[in-house]
Order: structure tokens, then C-alpha cells, then sequence
């Protein structure tokens, strides 16, 4: 199964395949999971966790601090933030272990302090308090003044212990911040107060003195009647002058709204655009009855029409009257203005020529009455701060008990079985993910449908891999099963592999496979091909043992079958079939000897062989040659089947330049390795260069691994037809 190949028709039995050919991968991350969680909760050591709840409120609205003096407010949100980072605070962090004397717990500390000095004591605690806090967990409950404190430690006791101290200690040290806030709070208003006090003394006798200099008895002296008419008009002429600004402003604000808005609660406006939404419902009505031409309906279209028309007549006469009246408010506004401007110059003119005296005692008056006030409001803060603030600050606190700590009664961290519990569909999935991520990287040939459609050749078989079918084929292999058990207890012989299986063992499923292959082939066409150039992508596909174990089949026919080793820069011919090395077809193509010299006979009836013979320089010339076309010319004439083995036709061209020549070419592909852009990229370079393909071979493909089910019939076949008991595999040396 592809997981790439989204074109294909998924069943749930491809899945289970991909699960079957890669089971020992998820194996093994399973167990690598399992006992990674073993040895972490082995080696983990207990520990506990206690718990406090407690309530932060605000601070107490009546109670005077620096920041109302100063007018500083912060939110809700910022006070809570600001109290949750003083609670992982080092400072906290100090304060607990000197208020729960954690220095002489054992459980904390167990190296004691005895014989310590004070200095020392100070450092030990200080590097203890950061590593303290960082156990300790603040959790806010959402949508409430509420957070859970809790602690993590090695011993349920010391658990509940630095839990429950640090709510204490937090408690404390909010009362004496709050302490710490109020007197500073008193002592900003003390200093102020004497400041206050010290202006006064200063103003008072200057006014004195100028009172006494100037002759001015009393602020009721004449004189100061011209300043009060002074300070009235100057009242007046600001309000004239605001209020022409407010007229321009309601103006401009009039002109820039539409009619609608300014004149449409007009009552007049109101009931012409009634009238017009009932004739409008009582026209939508009778649309259902009349069409729109009808006489009646033209007349009441008319009637709508008229009293819009009416309705926007009077919404612009209401909005150029409320414009005028504006318009008007302006220039009475303006009026005033002008009126008090006029009376403020001439009593600033009148004021000019008297004594300006009476203007700086005044001015003195005026500011002696305003430290006045200060003073007043001054002491009056101090006071309340006095007798509220402080009281009640020194003795309570925002911070209120919800939960106490308790001594914990189980581990915090999980225990092993819940741990492998826990860890088992872990591994599990982690498995599975592997393996369909493998899957979908694997990026080979698996199945013939696939490679049909990869390279849109006809698959002409599967020939399944040796150790997928019976260990022992492809390394060591010495005739028929008869055999093979004979030799069991013998010393290994040199390997073979699968070459001239179908005629050392007629009987195995290979061999069948070879004879399915050789069916398809001779059926591929309505002409049964002669001469037939098996090639691959690239080397180590199998071309080789194909064409060998092609040209056996086809000989097992009784039909005279060549087979020709065509690969001249990588010959292998020579190796299976021991004959004259140095005579070959490079002797017939370079020179002039008879074809019958280069044909060898070989141990299978009807099959003769050619080998390559020395290894040319110039390959490709040598089968583009007209000696090669004559040489495929007579070998047709005397033989049924001429089969070549070529070269790999994506690493050299001569494959093609032969497959010219020939009835058709086969395409090896190795299943389960080569991917499939290499096959395809093969299969387009055939087809570009108009090379007759009869078809592509999936070769050597483990039929276990990919999850093929029929490998057991093959054995089950094999053996009720023989009357042999399946045997073992055996593990190939």
C-alpha cells in the first residue's frame, strides 16, 4: 500500500499490510517506551504535594496611603498581578524559612547550622530561598480574589509545612507593607503641613505690611468695589464668549446633520411621512391584485409620489427655520459678547487709572485663602490617616485564610503502573505514526498496479524475492528440495542464487512466477515476440537472473531459445554458465568469425548462450553496427527466441540502440527499492525514443514484507501436490 498514491482505492486491508510489514518498528519504539518509563519511575523519587487557599482583596477603601495621596490608582488585574509575583518573590522565600526556622528542620536543611556564624547563616539562607520558591506553584482561581498555593517536596511533612508557611509569612508581609505605606503616607503629609504653615506665616505679614503702606483698611475699601465689578464683567465676558462659541459649534454641527435628522420629530414631518408609508403598504397590497399600469394603482403611485414630495418640501422648510434660528442664537450670542467686552475694557480703563494696590492686596488675600484651604485639607488627611489608617493597617490584613495546608497521604508524582498504563497507548501510537511515516517516504514500486501505473507499460508479473517464498534460495541453493534436505548436515557449498531455478527446481514458486512471466510476455502482443532486450533503470535490478531465467522457461518449451549477453561493459553471463570466456559476441561484431564459434550450448535443453567476450571501447558503436543487425537477423532465423541482456537504460544508451533492432523491449523494476521518479523518468526515455515495450517486471520482491497473502497457497499448493511436509526455513549462510 502507497499512502502517496491518493488516486488509488484505499482498503482497510492495506492499512493492516503497512501494519504487518513494519510491525518490528513499532515494536520496537513500543518497548523502547515501555522500558524508558520503567527506568524513569524506578529511579524517580517520591514526592509530595500539600496545598493552601487563601483570598487577596483589595485594600481597604478608607484607609489613606502614598498612592491616594499622590493620586496613583492601579486596577484590580495589576494589584493581583503584582501580589502573585510577590508570592515567588526570594524575599517571601526568606521570610518563610526564618519564620518556619527551616534551617533547623532536617528535612529542609539537613546539614544544620550549628557552628555556623551569622554571616554564614545569611548566605546559606539566601541561596536556599531562590531554589524554595522555585517549588512553590501559584495558581489564581479564574474569575475570583481566590489562589491555591502549593509546594512539592520529598517528605509530606515538609510539604504542608513551607505551604502553610508561606501563606503565613505572605500574610505578614503584607501588614507590614501596608505599616511601611501609611508611614510614609504621614510623614509626606507632615512635611507638606509645615511647609503649608511656613507660606502662610510669609503671606500674612507681607499683607500686612502692604495693607499698612498702602493705607488700605479692609478688602470692602472702595477701591475694591472696582475690582469686583472688574472680576463680574470679566465672569460675563467669558460666559458671552463661551456661549458664542457654543452657538457657532451647535451651528456647524447643524449644518453638517442631514434634514432628516435635524427636522424629522417635526410634527408636520411625522405625519406626512405616515401618510406616505400607509399609501406605500396600501400600494404593496393591491400590487398583488393590480399590476402597476392599473389606473388605480397609477393614481395611488401618484398619491405616494405627491406626498413625498410634500413630506421633503416641509422637512426643508423645518431645517432652513431651525438653521435660521441658529444662525440667529449666533449673532445674538455675538451681541452679548460684544456688550461685555465693551464694559470689561471700560472698567479695566477705570481700574488702570486708580491705585493698583488694592489688585495686590487682593492678590495677597487670595492666596493667603488658598493655603488656608490647603492647611485645612492637609490636617484633615493626617488626622483621618491618624486615627483610621494606621490602626487599622497595623493590625489587619486583605489577605484572608480559605484552606490551611495538610499532610499529603499520597505521592504527587503518578506510580509506575499508572506510568506504564499511561506509557502503553503512548508507545502504541508513537508505533503506528512510525510506521505510516515510513510509508509515506517510501517512495519504491510495490505492487503491478502501481507499476502500471507509474510507467502505463502492461505489468507482465511479480517474481518474488527468494527469502520471501524459502530461505535458503538466492544464497544457497543445490537443486530440488529432495536435494536441499539431502545435503542439510553438509558443509556450505559456494553461492549461487536464483539463477536457473526453473531448471534446478520446475516445482518452486519462483519458477511459476518465471512461467506466468513467460505467458504474459508471449501474450503481449498479437505477434509473439522473437527477440526480446530485457533492461532496467539502473544495475542490481535483476535483469540479468530475468533474462537467464527467461530464456529457461521459454527453452523448457522444446523450442531452440538464444540467450545473448549484450551487456558488454558489465558482463555476467559469464559467471553462470562456464564456457570459452574469450569468444563472445565482441568477437563477432569486431571481426569477421562465423556466428556458429561464439554460440555455446549450455546445461539446459534447447537454451544456447553467447557470451560478451572481452570487454570493448567502444560498446555502443559495436551494437549500432550493421554486423549487429545481421547477427539479429540470422539468430532469427534459426532460433524461436532470442533473448538479450542489456544494459541499464538510464545509465547508458546502448539498450536503446539495441532494442532498435529487436520485437520489443521488457523493463526489469526491483520491487520494494527503486523509486518510482528513477522508473518513470526510464519508461518516458523508452517511449521518447519509439522503442516497442512489451511491458515492465516487478523483480525480486519480498511478497512478506508487503503483505501479499497468497505466499502461504504457494506453500500449501506445492507441498499436497508433492506429499512433502513443509520444512522450516533455514537461515541462508
Amino acid at each position: 500500500m502507497d499512502l502517496n498514491s491518493v488516486s488509488e482505492e484505499v482498503h482497510l486491508s492495506h492499512y493492516w499490510n503497512v501494519i504487518y510489514k513494519r510491525w518490528k518498528v513499532a515494536l520496537s519504539i513500543l518497548v523502547v517506551v515501555m522500558l524508558g518509563t520503567f527506568l524513569a519511575s524506578y529511579f524517580s523519587r517520591p514526592l509530595y504535594k500539600s496545598q493552601i487557599r487563601i483570598q487577596i482583596e483589595r485594600e481597604n477603601p478608607n484607609q489613606i496611603t502614598i498612592e491616594d495621596f499622590f493620586g496613583i490608582a492601579a486596577s484590580d488585574q495589576e494589584f493581583l498581578q503584582t501580589q502573585y509575583e510577590l508570592l515567588k518573590s526570594r524575599g517571601l522565600g526568606q521570610r518563610v524559612i526564618d519564620d518556619q526556622k527551616l534551617l533547623t528542620d532536617p528535612e529542609f536543611y539537613p546539614g544544620g547550622i550549628q557552628g555556623k556564624t551569622a554571616k554564614e547563616i545569611e548566605e546559606i539562607r539566601d541561596k536556599l530561598a531562590s531554589g524554595l520558591m522555585a517549588g512553590v506553584t501559584v495558581e489564581p482561581v479564574k474569575n475570583t480574589s481566590l489562589v491555591d498555593i502549593s509546594y512539592i517536596a520529598t517528605s509530606p511533612k515538609l510539604a504542608a509545612k513551607i505551604a502553610e508557611g508561606v501563606g503565613d509569612s505572605y500574610m505578614r508581609l503584607t501588614i507590614d507593607n501596608k505599616a511601611d505605606t501609611v508611614r510614609q503616607a504621614q510623614d509626606v503629609l507632615s512635611r507638606q503641613i509645615a511647609a503649608v504653615k511656613s507660606d502662610l506665616d510669609t503671606l500674612r505679614a507681607q499683607l500686612q505690611r502692604y495693607g499698612e503702606q498702602k493705607d488700605i483698611v479692609s478688602p470692602n475699601d472702595p477701591n475694591s468695589i472696582v475690582a469686583q465689578r472688574m472680576l463680574k464683567l470679566n465672569q460675563d465676558a467669558t460666559s458671552a464668549q463661551l456661549e458664542r462659541r457654543q452657538r457657532q459649534s451647535d451651528y456647524d454641527a447643524l449644518l453638517r446633520s442631514s434634514p432628516d435628522a435635524v427636522a424629522g420629530d417635526e410634527p408636520l414631518v411625522r405625519d406626512l411621512a405616515a401618510q406616505e408609508a400607509n399609501l406605500q403598504r396600501d400600494y404593496n397590497q393591491k400590487l398583488s391584485t393590480f399590476k402597476a399600469e392599473h389606473p388605480q394603482m397609477v393614481q395611488l403611485k401618484q398619491q405616494i409620489d405627491k406626498t413625498r414630495q410634500a413630506r421633503q418640501a416641509a422637512l426643508l422648510e423645518a431645517f432652513n427655520k431651525k438653521k435660521e434660528a441658529a444662525h440667529n442664537a449666533i449673532l445674538q450670542a455675538q451681541g452679548r459678547e460684544s456688550e461685555a467686552s465693551a464694559a470689561f475694557d471700560a472698567v479695566k480703563r477705570e481700574m488702570q487709572s486708580q491705585n493698583l494696590s488694592v489688585a495686590k492686596y487682593i492678590d495677597l488675600r487670595a492666596e493667603i485663602d488658598s493655603k488656608e484651604q490647603l492647611l485645612q485639607q492637609l490636617t484633615k488627611k493626617q488626622s483621618d490617616t491618624e486615627v483610621g489608617a494606621i490602626l487599622r493597617g497595623s493590625t489587619t490584613s486583605n489577605v484572608h485564610w480559605v484552606d490551611h495546608a495538610q499532610v499529603p497521604t499520597g505521592r504527587f508524582n503518578v506510580t509506575m503502573k499508572k506510568n506504564l498504563q499511561s506509557a502503553f497507548p503512548l508507545g502504541v501510537l508513537l508505533g503506528l505514526a512510525a510506521i505510516f511515516f515510513l510509508e509515506y517516504m517510501d517512495r519504491s514500486i510495490k505492487t503491478p498496479e502501481e507499476l502500471e501505473r507509474v510507467t502505463r507499460f502492461a505489468s507482465l508479473g511479480v517474481i518474488p524475492s527468494a527469502t520471501s517464498v524459502r530461505s535458503g534460495y538466492g544464497y544457497r541453493y543445490y537443486g530440488s528440495r529432495t536435494k536441499l534436505r539431502a545435503v542439510e548436515n553438509e558443509p556450505e557449498a559456494p553461492a549461487r542464487g536464483i539463477d536457473l531455478l526453473p531448471h534446478e527446481d520446475n516445482r518452486s514458486p519462483i519458477s511459476e512466477a518465471y512461467r506466468a512471466f513467460r505467458t504474459s510476455l508471449l501474450l503481449a502482443s498479437a505477434n509473439s515476440p522473437k527477440v526480446i532486450v530485457i533492461t532496467s533503470t539502473f544495475a542490481r535490478e535483476g535483469k540479468t537472473t530475468t533474462s537467464i531465467n527467461l530464456a529457461t522457461v521459454l527453452a523448457q518449451m522444446g523450442k531452440p531459445v538464444l540467450l545473448i549477453d549484450a551487456d558488454l561493459r558489465r558482463p555476467r553471463l559469464q559467471k553462470v554458465f562456464k564456457g570459452k570466456m574469450n569468444v563472445g559476441l565482441v568477437n563477432y561484431l569486431a571481426t569477421n568469425i562465423p556466428l556458429e564459434e561464439v554460440i555455446q550450448e549450455s546445461e539446459v535443453p534447447h537454451l544456447s548462450v553467447i557470451l560478451s567476450g572481452p570487454t570493448p571501447p567502444n560498446p555502443s558503436e559495436l551494437l549500432a553496427s550493421d554486423r549487429m543487425k545481421h547477427l539479429i537477423h540470422e539468430v532469427r532465423q534459426k532460433f524461436a527466441f532470442v533473448i538479450f541482456d542489456s544494459p541499464p537504460v538510464m545509465a547508458v544508451t546502448d539498450s536503446i540502440v539495441l532494442a532498435a533492432s529487436a520485437d520489443g523491449v521488457v523493463l526489469c523494476v526491483y520491487g520494494g527499492s527503486t523509486p518510482r521518479e528513477i522508473v518513470q523518468r526510464a519508461a518516458d526515455r523508452l517511449r521518447q525514443s519509439n522503442i516497442p515495450v512489451l511491458g515492465a517486471i516487478l523483480n525480486n520482491l519480498d511478497l512478506q514484507q508487503y503483505g501479499y497473502s497468497f505466499k502461504k497457497s504457494y506453500y500449501d499448493y506445492y507441498d499436497a501436490e508433492t506429499g512433502e511436509k513443509k520444512e522450516p526455513a533455514r537461515k541462508s549462510g
